[in-house]
């Protein structure tokens, strides 16, 4: 059984060796011989017992024998050389390592923090040396370790622990750079060495990525094994990811914020599922899980959820950030990250839009009103459950106008009742307006307020007229639209300004095996959608649903959520 020791600091200040197992000299076998019954293969690893070097003792043979040894058939080792290839557990990748003998020198040179290319799950990845770990085995006649080293990852996808880091062997390195914090810059003047490739790699799997642009989606996001791999009832989670990050910019401002309680889940879902996703059109379901787990709650990792679930959990219980939608009701804000439409039954509405329903929803609630615009409105559809639905079709409005659901903030000077022409926050929590609502001002009694020492640093702003405020056309953008069938959630997402700029994304719509990372995720294109959202509300309720392709017919028949956004926030504004 092994037992792995780990170093943090270089190899010369390893685990010390005796002076005996010192003064033996290790080697490695370049072509196979016969010594007494025993066949030493190319690519074994041995040191020799005496200092005439004949005799031996064959590291990779059972038992270990000792033998007579053919000194024109080996190559001399140095520990450190011997330790790394004795650590590569294939004698053939071990003479392979070898031939390379600029790799083999850099490898046997490396050092905390040289940057690196290692071949990871049949692919070529980037990271940074973190550590070199010690392998030793319980036995008397081993007089050589194992070295092994540890990475950490820096192309998202690859990653698959709670922190990115994985240990290889020497024959995984493909390349060896300096060290990150010494290692020049490539100035663009003829071609690129490898190092300076690597480097650009490592560059680029830490920058931050926009949003796909339209003319990039065919290429780079639309096939097999394309969008966020699922896992184990994971298509919420996928769904929901996918639709508010892979076009949109409209909360970017959550992956960069410095307020988060929690940067390690925001860097997870930055570096490890937004870039990733942005950058190479694919996130491995491992990189899910790893955000999943640090959810607070262990059904997170197991069970079916629902969309709203999930975004509650990430953006108000782990990350704690500014709340999506600020709605007034009875002259009090609250505060939420999605909106559930409720309407009375209507045996007239057919197929009723989202605007229709958005403006049923907020009179049916009277007093109801956004605080403000939001930058990203998500809404759940009328329906409860995975089941029961109280419309058979929703047509998605591409656009929607919420002018009328602003609140029209009060005008009237707080000390006189006047007309009032500024506003000033900063006033709230000064013991002469106590109110939480009352902060306007007119123009005789702001200056008489701000006259005084303690509020002299205070900054009013002057307050827009209502008729300019009532002809500003406050309209949404459609984003996506979240489908639900038989416990499975998909989505349906715009890419650009295009009118059939349409993907459909199922994150599990294939299987290979029943590990994780054996679903096949697929991305199609929809066109055909952009056809039916341009009809107007009459045309399309005359519309034959039993003659409708399969996914425009989920599109509309499935709808569980609608994801809306401001147009400054669009797919090509990034």
């Amino acid at each position: 059984m092994s037992k792995i020791l780990t170093l943090n600091f270089r190899f010369h200040k390893m685990s010390s060796m005796s002076s005996t197992a010192k003064s033996r000299k290790p080697f490695i076998v370049l072509r196979e011989f016969m010594t007494g019954r025993h066949k030493v293969a190319s690519g074994f690893i041995g040191v020799f017992l005496d200092n005439d070097q004949t005799h031996g003792r064959i590291m990779d043979l059972p038992s270990r024998p000792e033998v007579l040894v053919r000194r024109n058939v080996v190559r001399l080792l140095s520990r450190r050389e011997s330790a790394f290839l004795y650590g590569i557990g294939s004698p053939q990748r071990r003479l392979h390592l070898l031939a390379n003998e600029k790799l083999f020198l850099a490898v046997c040179a490396l050092q905390i923090s040289d940057v690196v290319r290692v071949r990871y799950r049949g692919y070529a990845a980037v990271g940074v040396a973190t550590g070199i770990w010690e392998r030793s085995e319980k036995s008397g006649l081993c007089e050589l370790t194992k070295l092994l080293v540890e990475i950490e990852l820096l192309d998202g996808e690859f990653n698959d622990n709670a922190t990115p880091l994985i240990k290889i062997d020497a024959g995984d390195v493909l390349a060896v750079s300096s060290s990150v914090q010494r290692y020049p810059q490539y100035r663009g003047n003829g071609p690129r060495s490898e190092e300076e490739d690597m480097y650009s790699v490592l560059e680029d799997s830490l920058k931050d990525h926009p949003p796909v642009h339209e003319s990039d989606v065919l290429e780079k996001m639309v096939g097999q094994r394309k969008g966020i791999q699922g896992h184990y009832n994971s298509c919420y989670l996928d769904t929901t990811l996918f639709s508010l990050f892979a076009f949109s910019s409209a909360l970017d401002h959550i992956l960069r914020s410095p307020d988060v309680c929690d940067a390690k889940v925001q860097r997870i879902l930055r570096q490890d599922i937004v870039n990733p996703l942005r950058r190479s059109g694919f996130v491995h379901a491992e990189n899910v899980m790893k955000l999943r787990k640090l959810l607070r709650c262990d059904t997170f990792v197991t069970e079916e959820k629902d969309p709203e679930e999930f975004l509650s959990a990430l953006l108000h219980e782990v990350l704690a950030v500014e709340p999506l939608l600020k709605i007034r009701c009875n002259n009090k804000t609250q505060e939420c990250n999605s909106y559930q439409i409720i309407v009375e039954r209507d045996g007239t509405l057919k197929v009723p839009s989202v605007q229709t329903l958005m403006d049923r929803s907020f009179r049916f609630y009277e007093d109801l009103t956004f605080d403000q615009v939001p930058s990203c409105l998500i809404l759940q559809m009328p329906r409860f459950g995975k089941k029961f639905k109280m419309f058979p079709y929703i047509f998605p409005s591409l656009e929607l106008d919420i002018n009328h659901m602003l609140h029209k903030r009060s005008m009237v000077c707080c000390l006189c009742l006047g007309s009032a022409e500024y506003e000033c926050t900063q006033c709230l929590a000064d013991p002469l307006t106590t109110d939480g609502n009352v902060r306007q001002f007119c123009q005789l009694c702001e200056e008489q307020v701000h006259s005084c020492n303690q509020m002299k640093d205070h900054k009013p702003t002057r307050l827009e007229t209502q008729t300019n405020v009532s002809n500003q056309k406050q309209k949404l953008e459609l984003l996506a639209v979240l489908c639900i069938k038989t416990s499975h959630f998909v989505s349906f997402v715009k890419y650009g300004p295009g009118k059939h700029s349409w993907v459909f994304f199922d994150s599990m719509a294939g299987r290979i095996g029943n590990e994780i990372g054996t679903n096949v995720p697929v991305v199609r294109t929809c066109p055909q959608l952009g056809d039916y959202l341009s009809m107007s509300e009459e045309e399309f309720s005359a519309v034959d649903f039993t003659k409708m392709d399969t996914l425009p017919k989920r599109f509309f028949s499935d709808i569980y959520m609608c994801v809306y956004q401001c147009p400054d926030r669009s797919m090509q504004s990034g």
